[in-house]
């Protein structure tokens, strides 16, 4: 992996990474707790009622309507304007292709 210079503006640390270590800290530091950001205990409850469904074969992402390969990671996807309610399982690319959009 090629060594670079952090992201950060003004940072002259090299890393093999995006940022380096104390930017990266600040970075997750700023995105709020798995709570705040819509992953808590209802979240892990919905999400363990899908994964025997998922596991099973046969689930479409609700994004872009192929089925889910039950071996690979999938997402419980939150809708794009109310991330109070959820819109079904979702595949790894799409979920993290709408991440931080706003509405």
């Amino acid at each position: 992996m090629t060594v670079r210079v952090c992201l950060e503006p003004g940072c002259p640390t090299l890393t093999r990474r995006t940022r380096c270590a104390d930017h990266e800290r600040a970075k997750d530091k700023a995105r709020g707790t798995r709570q705040e950001r819509g992953y808590g205990a209802d979240h892990e409850a919905r999400r363990a009622e899908w994964a025997p469904i998922v596991a099973q074969g046969g689930v479409q992402c609700w994004r872009c309507r192929e089925v889910l390969d039950p071996a690979l990671p999938w997402h419980l996807g939150h809708d794009d304007h109310d991330r109070t309610k959820y819109r079904g399982p979702e595949c790894v690319p799409c979920n993290t292709a709408t991440a931080g959009r706003s509405a």
